[in-house]
């Protein structure tokens, strides 16, 4: 299992730099501005309001994975949290969250740490954890995943998932609507990993020959167990016809669920 998580490390780390190229320093210049945000979407107003309901100002906050904490910035800054912590497991998108912080004045803490391992120092500090798009595929186990993220908050404390569909996942494999043989369908209960040959840039879109990696499909009652066991009471369930990854998905927002939200709160 350590194998899995230190080659997804050294893939992000490779991924991050065709990220780099292709935004050029449009985040940089962007935390120059104290009114900038990365939640600039139509989309990105709804989860924002559910988030905004839970009255998190002078809170303490975190994203786990954070990626290059775009969003926990953006997040820290939008409902005024009194502190920010971010983890992720590449090195290169932790040292640009850094250089994020640095340029924003946002006192946020980033660390590099493979997520399930992160110390029980920070065992119930946080009043809200966001996980966003893109995040639990990256973990073969949920169970594993959602005990982390119940310890580190404090009891009442709430979660916000925003996340692509499990519907969506099947045009991650290379599945297309054009397909007529339905055997060509990805199986929906599949446990085995999947992998991006041609890379992990969802910037600019650049193919190349990428260091392996490996993502899992999950169901959704798979990950609703996992954090209904993880000592939470459900909030909120809702899925959406809107794309969040894939072109190819895109094709299909008028006939099946793409997105979803699930919120909850820490027994």
């Amino acid at each position: 299992m350590e194998n899995v998580f230190e080659n997804n490390r050294t893939a992000w780390n490779e991924a991050l730099g065709y990220h780099q190229k292709a935004r050029g320093d449009s985040l940089q210049s962007g935390f120059e501005n104290p009114d900038f945000t990365t939640f600039d979407r139509d989309c990105d107003q709804m989860q924002l309001h559910k988030i905004e309901a839970f009255g998190l100002r002078d809170k303490t906050i975190g994203q786990l994975p954070c990626n290059n904490g775009r969003e926990l910035l953006s997040l820290m800054r939008y409902l005024g949290a009194r502190a920010a912590y971010g983890f992720d497991i590449s090195d290169t998108a932790i040292d640009e969250a850094k250089q994020f912080a640095e340029i924003s004045g946002l006192s946020a803490i980033f660390e590099r740490i493979n997520i399930l391992e992160i110390s029980d120092k920070y065992n119930e500090m946080f009043d809200f954890i966001y996980i966003s798009e893109g995040s639990l595929q990256w973990f073969p186990d949920l169970s594993a995943y959602f005990a982390v993220v119940s310890r580190l908050l404090k009891t009442g404390g709430h979660i916000l998932i925003y996340e692509i569909h499990p519907f969506a996942y099947f045009f991650e494999t290379g599945y297309t609507l054009g397909e007529p043989d339905i055997e060509k369908i990805p199986s929906y209960f599949d446990r085995e990993p999947h992998s991006y040959p041609h890379g992990l840039d969802y910037v600019g879109g650049t193919e190349y020959e990428a260091s392996e990696c490996f993502w899992y499909m999950h169901k959704m009652s798979d990950i609703i167990n996992a954090v209904l066991k993880s000592g939470f009471d459900l909030l909120e369930f809702e899925e959406y016809n809107i794309e969040m990854a894939n072109t190819e998905a895109a094709k299909a927002t008028d006939k099946l669920p793409l997105s979803y939200i699930i919120s909850g709160k820490k027994r």
